[in-house]
């Protein structure tokens, strides 16, 4: 931790970045907490109900919003990888001690898909995201509408979530599948 708080003290362009960081997510309306560390520029799209905890760090080019009535929460000592979208038209809640890869989608809202109309006339379908305390999800990831990822799981790179994922669970593929849990023994 000292040789993190030293190289941003020498220099001045970090101190500028982490300042200014901090001051555009609370001019659009982010609650964040303390330690909130961004590895560079983040975009946020609307921010009245983000909430992002204590120690939570977002690495470059995350974009994140929470659309009208939405709801967006980061916990605590959770990381965002670079790249990463996370979008909210209802409620997105991201646990606690969550590792979220560079180049994730997260979202709770799909088009529609009706033959007979334009679809971007057609109204939304929105189901909320849960994703558990000490999650792991891979580069690349997608995180679909209406899925809850349980507590401990891990989703591997590139993998599509359509349905929920039990705790522990290990899961991969488009669509995403349990192969195993963390705590089955290893295999040979």
């Amino acid at each position: 931790m000292l040789t993190k708080i030293r190289v941003l003290l020498t220099s001045p362009i970090s101190i500028a970045r982490v300042l200014l960081g901090r001051l555009c997510l609370r001019c659009r309306g982010v609650r964040f907490g303390s330690h909130l560390d961004l590895e560079g520029p983040v975009q946020v799209g609307t921010g009245k109900n983000i909430r992002l905890g204590d120690h939570v760090r977002l690495g470059k080019d995350v974009y994140f919003g929470a659309w009208t009535d939405g709801r967006l929460s980061i916990g605590d000592n959770s990381y965002v990888g670079r790249g990463t979208v996370i979008l909210a038209n209802q409620s997105v809640q991201i646990g606690t001690d969550c590792l979220i890869a560079p180049g994730c989608h997260i979202t709770d809202a799909n088009h529609g898909i009706a033959p007979n109309e334009l679809i971007r006339k057609q109204p939304l379908d929105v189901k909320p995201v849960r994703i558990g305390n000490d999650v792991w999800i891979g580069a690349g990831c997608s995180i679909l509408p209406g899925v809850t990822i349980g507590d401990g799981a891990v989703i591997g790179a590139r993998a599509v979530v359509t349905k929920d994922i039990p705790p522990g669970a290990i899961a991969v593929g488009v669509p995403a599948k349990v192969i195993r849990y963390r705590a089955d023994p290893p295999r040979m």
